[in-house]
């Protein structure tokens, strides 16, 4: 659950098929890539000419005494000396954009002096820029050691001379470089004021990781409200770990309220010209993920049809209509709610039927709710398998206390007060707590056995390892850690996972599941996590999917081009990807803005090769942890993303299709995997039969015999 972060300075910021799923079944992004609810909810350029076709240039000077041409802004922009900011709006203007004002300083040198790095783990030292580059100035940033936080190890620049107001729009400029000898550099941009402190402005996806090379990045930056001058600032968070970063090229422009943030370049430019955001977010990804959904979703069917006397016939009247995906389109069920407080035809139990193929209990397979509301949880497992959904299994162990996940016993054993659940005077037993969790895994497991298509063994280790520091001996309190025994490398996690396998029937995939491990600028989070995966997928009993939580806020909003990257980065583990937890709370966070990224991402997830499933956490505002879930606010009003699911799923992604045979008896047709119900008609005679399409393709044989 990330209840356990810090909201802290890094938190930032039909038509279709409108009847959804079961009518038609029964009745028919690079560079970066939060968790589980408690008790509540769903779970918890060249330069423009000038009017004779020729332009003012002079020697942009650089570390090397070697030069660049700096054309002269025109249209507007401030008549400034220094030779790379007139290069720069002279870029920035080629785009169409109005003029701005530069902020901090009118030459690079003065602005980056502006800037200061105030942390006891980093220190600058000064860096020559190299030839070839159109700015001067430039500094390294060292961090030394590894940070608790993003933010412990900052390069800050206030702005001193004015004041900025809600709607202003300005645009931040920085170049990084990553030397060979810093892996992994991770840098975060952020823009907000000291009376805001939890906010970033920063209207694009903060977080990069630099190359070894120069490059230059574009940084919108929208203000919601207004802060005074002295009181508000841009700067870049470095505390990633160990690691060097070079920072030149800095500058701010302001472009008050005379252009949208939407309007402005964004992200790392191309060759030296800026890139939009149409560019980064509309363009040859979705043509990219188009063609890989067509090479890895859809599969070839031929459908023989022959008379009664086994031969072709031709032109006989064929019809395929798909019935299920093979891919899971899921959501996580309120066990309670679903038993105690619907009935049949309640919207939710509609819902729940008409658009989805998988679903996840969000609170009810969890060790406690397990084993004190048992009713419960058969009684929503019977239901959901009932409706023929899949339903997979959330979660065999998770050390979350506070959730609502740990049997009294068991907290008493991790050595853990729980005054107002009854534990007051723990006792740290780590026999006790290594038994119990072994026997946790095998008992659930064996309990559902193939009612349960998979299961998460082990949930959140990364960011709550309790279990783990109980069998090693350390209270798992927030104040103790381990010394002698690596969390995400314990011992007990692959007993765990050995349990497991035991347990489980042959073939049932066991996964883990961890947040912030796609969104949010959380790179020491990835590293771990990924360090586990490894530790998993290298022991006897393995690793077979990973589960990727996905809660998003506007601030951590992904391009196509990021989303893609940080799925690529897990699949190298050679492991099963699933999106296990998505949703967009965000009340900042406009609903239109809120489908359209939820459209790319979907779209994104769904051409991976890699990714299996995708779940939303619940559909319901009231139901949900955070109350903004993806698809319906109170009082079932429909939000926009659910036309942008079932667009895709139900239409886009949806094969229904009708012809006739050939000379050889045969239609083909290409299909979206999943099941159909094909159907022939031969001299007035109907013939159907149900057919699985996926890799390799099917074929199907029908005549009225």
């Amino acid at each position: 659950m990330p209840a356990g972060d810090p909201a802290g300075p890094d938190s930032t910021d039909s038509d279709g098929r409108s009847l959804g799923r079961r009518p038609l079944l029964g009745s028919l992004a690079a560079f970066g890539l939060a968790g589980c609810p408690g008790q509540s909810g769903d779970g918890g350029t060249d330069p423009p000419d000038d009017e004779s076709g020729t332009q003012e240039t002079e020697r942009a000077p650089d570390g090397d005494g070697e030069g660049t041409t700096a054309p002269t802004a025109r249209g507007g922009w401030p008549d400034v000396e220094d030779p790379y900011y007139r290069r720069l709006a002279a870029d920035i203007e080629e785009t169409g954009l109005p003029a701005g004002e530069f902020v901090y300083a009118e030459g690079e040198s003065a602005a980056l002096d502006a800037f200061s790095v105030d942390s006891s783990a980093a220190e600058t030292s000064s860096v020559s820029v190299g030839d070839g580059e159109p700015f001067s100035s430039a500094v390294r940033v060292t961090v030394a050691e590894e940070t608790e936080n993003p933010w412990d190890a900052t390069m800050k620049g206030t702005v001193t001379d004015r004041s900025v107001a809600a709607g202003d729009v300005l645009l931040g400029v920085v170049s990084l470089r990553g030397p060979e000898s810093s892996e992994s550099p991770t840098v975060q941009f952020v823009s907000k004021s000291e009376d805001n402190v939890d906010t970033n402005m920063v209207r694009s996806t903060a977080e990069v990781r630099p190359p070894a090379e120069w490059t230059r990045y574009y940084v919108p930056i929208e203000f919601d409200y207004d802060a005074e001058a002295g009181a508000w600032w841009m700067e870049l968070f470095l505390g990633y770990g160990p690691q060097t970063v070079d920072v030149g090229g800095v500058a701010l422009i302001d472009f008050d309220q005379r252009v949208a943030a939407d309007e402005l370049p964004s992200g790392p430019a191309d060759d030296g010209a800026t890139r939009t955001d149409d560019d980064a977010g509309n363009g040859d990804w979705e043509a990219a993920a188009d063609e890989r959904i067509r090479r890895h979703r859809t599969s070839d069917l031929a459908v023989e049809v022959t008379d009664a006397a086994g031969d072709p016939v031709e032109g006989a009247a064929v019809e395929v209509a798909m019935r299920e995906h093979a891919f899971g389109f899921g959501t996580a069920i309120n066990a309670g709610h679903l038993l105690e407080e619907t009935e049949a035809g309640d919207p939710y139990r509609e819902h729940v039927t008409d658009l989805f193929n998988l679903a996840v209990l969000g609170n009810h397979h969890k060790w406690r709710f397990w084993e004190e509301e048992r009713e419960t949880a058969d009684g929503a497992t019977e239901w959901i398998l009932d409706q023929g959904l899949d339903l997979r299994g959330h979660v065999c162990l998770w050390a979350n206390v506070s959730a609502w996940a740990v049997p009294p016993d068991v907290v008493s054993a991790m050595g853990v007060e729980w005054e107002d659940n009854g534990v007051t005077d723990p006792e740290l037993d780590p026999e006790h707590v290594r038994e119990r969790t072994l026997e946790q895994v095998g008992d659930i497991i064996d309990y559902y056995g193939d009612d349960i298509t998979e299961w998460e063994v082990a949930n959140e280790v990364v960011h709550k390892p309790g279990f783990v520091k109980a069998v090693n001996g350390v209270p798992a309190t927030d104040d103790t850690s381990l010394d002698d025994v690596d969390p995400v490398e314990a011992p007990i996690l692959a007993e765990w996972y050995a349990a497991a396998r035991e347990a489980a029937p042959e073939g049932m995939p066991l996964g883990v599941n961890d947040y912030n491990t796609l969104e949010g600028p959380y790179e020491s989070t990835r590293r771990e996590y990924e360090r586990q995966i490894e530790f998993l997928a290298d022991s006897d009993p393995g690793l077979d999917f990973v589960g990727l939580q996905c809660h998003f806020d506007r601030s951590a909003a992904l391009t196509p081009e990021q989303v893609k990257a940080g799925l690529d980065r897990y699949a190298e583990h050679d492991v099963r990807l699933r999106i296990t937890e998505f949703d967009m709370a965000d009340e900042s966070w406009d609903e239109a803005e809120k489908a359209e990224f939820f459209r790319k991402f979907l779209k994104v997830a769904f051409s991976h090769p890699a990714v299996d499933d995708f779940l939303v956490w619940g559909v319901l505002d009231t139901l949900h942890w955070r109350d903004d879930a993806p698809f319906f606010a109170e009082g079932w009003e429909e939000k926009p993303a659910l036309a942008e699911y079932r667009d895709l799923v139900f239409d886009e992604w949806w094969t229904e299709e009708s012809g006739e045979t050939d000379a050889d008896g045969t239609y083909a047709v290409t299909g979206f995997d999943g099941e159909y119900e094909v159907t022939a008609t031969v001299d007035d005679e109907a013939v159907s039969e149900r057919v699985s399409l996926g890799d390799g393709g099917a074929t199907v044989e029908l005549s009225p015999e």
